[in-house]
């Protein structure tokens, strides 16, 4: 014996529309062009982060002999510990893997050995940290022989205002050239539907 109530689901299904599977690729290559613009503009900011620190600075800065102590592979991080000639208290730099030797990365012909000097420019009131791989204080004065000031400041600026300008004008221009939708890719209402 048939259930009514089965017989009614069906009869009442054969009014339904069936369901159908909805697709949709969205292609933008505008992304392609925003990513390149980030990677363009990492040197001019590294560039004027480095020398707007100088500049603002400038008087705090002087020219110091740096005592290498220890050299600190740091799992792919190498460090060179020291301190200030006069002074205790560890300041590290930036090292660099040469085979087996550890040398100062902003003056590769520098390496490490225990007790070797080298002159550095170091602010006490500088901040101290490290931008895109490079440092704001504690740089070595031969890799640095002039320390950059307002119009380096400047031109980093101009330079990252006009790597932006293009590479976001380029980035619209190739949206409204090449970016294209292909399928569904939104949900149609349905009158009737509980969606």
């Amino acid at each position: 014996m048939s259930d009514p109530n089965e017989a009614q689901k069906a009869k009442s299904a054969e009014g339904l529309p069936r369901a159908r599977f909805l697709w949709g690729v969205r292609v933008s290559p505008h992304v392609i062009v925003f990513l390149l613009t980030l990677l363009a503009a990492i040197p001019p900011l590294k560039g004027a982060i480095i020398s707007g620190i100088h500049w603002w600075w400038d008087k705090s800065y002087e020219q110091i002999q740096y005592v290498m102590d220890e050299a600190r592979p740091n799992e792919g991080a190498p460090y060179i510990a020291g301190h200030l000639d006069g002074s205790t208290d560890q300041h590290n730099l930036v090292g660099q893997m040469r085979g087996t030797a550890m040398v100062v990365k902003a003056l590769p012909e520098a390496a490490f050995a225990p007790g070797k000097r080298l002159l550095i420019w170091h602010s006490a009131d500088a901040p101290n940290f490290v931008v895109f791989g490079d440092e704001v204080n504690d740089m070595p004065v031969a890799a640095l022989p002039q320390r950059p000031g307002l119009p380096a400041f400047l031109a980093y600026l101009a330079w990252l205002l006009g790597t932006s300008l293009v590479g976001f004008g380029a980035m619209v221009w190739v949206g409204n050239r090449w970016s294209r939708d292909y399928g569904e890719l939104q949900m149609r209402y349905r009158p009737g539907s509980k969606l």
